[in-house]
């Protein structure tokens, strides 16, 4: 297949890209943009990759650690600073209200998705409670409620178990002018945005309107010339957040608990999420991520890390470039 006729996104292509600039084959093996499957050879080793996510890392980890239920009760048995959570059961909403009775406002959201998707934020009430098991439902059935925990989004990425990049997230902002309500500010953000990256959009839905009254706003506030409003409570990227890159300001108690966890699951690569309040020095991990999607910014320095780890410069070398012998994937 042709590479131009295939259109992959930058999670993609930020790796692909970095590896054919140093003579590393890419092949195809799933040419779709919703699961780009490929493979990147050199030097006799072969490792196949989505996104980021390598052959390296065994499937059973893989499981436990994509599997937030799981890999909150793996971190808490580590004793890493956690969140309190709580899996859903139709069989004990007593157990539910109970939870939320001693942690409202919530988090409520799926067991096994991505990019804030099924996810509530600031649910309070019974009412809401029961909304928002029906939203993660739609895109499965196992559902998490979780405190919520103040403070700064951190996501620590580390390659081969060393800092690669760091990025802070923040959420979600439209700017007033004066004259435009808050929704329609929203949808002309989704638009200029959609020209440059169509991932990185508002979602114009209940949970944003609900999250807005959270915030003590309407969707026909009209936001003063050069007022930032913030509209949602997530800060993923793919709800409409924004990333800094902050690799040289990394807390040293994150970057060791970062190590630690990936020694400890012998992952490759991993993003650990972060909450850290400024206020207290409470630190709270909320994700790790063994497939995070890397792009710019942050991207191009995560793709070179990781390409220096599969394929280290020296090993092609070594020998006047004899064949490597290609490492055992752990599956």
């Amino acid at each position: 297949m042709k590479r131009e006729t295939v259109r992959l996104t930058p999670y993609t292509t930020t790796l692909t890209d970095e590896a054919r600039r140093r003579g590393i084959r890419v092949a195809l093996v799933n040419p779709d943009p919703d699961l780009p499957i490929f493979d990147l050879s050199r030097g006799g080793v072969t490792v196949r990759c989505f996104n980021a996510l390598t052959d390296r890392v065994g499937a059973a980890t893989y499981h436990l650690v994509n599997n937030k239920r799981a890999c909150h009760t793996w971190l808490a048995r580590q004793r890493v600073p956690v969140p309190a959570q709580l899996a859903f059961d139709d069989q004990a909403p007593a157990a539910a209200l109970d939870f939320l009775r001693r942690h409202a406002p919530v988090v409520v959201k799926p067991c096994m998705q991505w990019g804030a998707r099924g996810v509530s934020m600031g649910v309070r009430t019974p009412e809401e409670l029961r909304a928002a098991v029906r939203f993660a439902r739609r895109y499965e059935p196992d559902v998490l409620l979780e405190e919520t925990v103040p403070g700064d989004d951190l996501r620590v990425i580390l390659v081969g178990g060393e800092l690669a990049a760091a990025i802070r997230r923040h959420p979600a902002t439209v700017t007033g002018d004066g004259v435009r309500p808050i929704r329609q500010l929203v949808a002309l953000r989704n638009a200029e945005r959609r020209r440059t990256d169509p991932s990185n959009q508002i979602p114009w839905n209940a949970e944003t309107r609900r999250n807005l009254a959270e915030l003590g706003r309407s969707p026909e506030d009209v936001p003063a010339c050069g007022e930032r409003v913030r509209v949602r409570l997530t800060h993923n990227y793919h709800t409409g957040g924004t990333v800094e890159v902050v690799t040289d300001a990394v807390p040293a108690r994150a970057l060791r608990l970062a190590r630690r966890i990936a020694a400890g699951l012998s992952l490759p690569l991993v993003g650990v999420d972060f909450l850290i309040d400024r206020a207290t020095r409470r630190l709270s991990v909320i994700e790790v991520s063994p497939d995070l999607a890397i792009s710019p910014p942050e991207g191009e320095a995560v793709a070179r890390r990781l390409l220096d780890h599969l394929f280290p410069p020296d090993a092609g070398r070594a020998g006047g470039g004899a064949r490597l012998q290609q490492p055992q994937p752990q599956r």
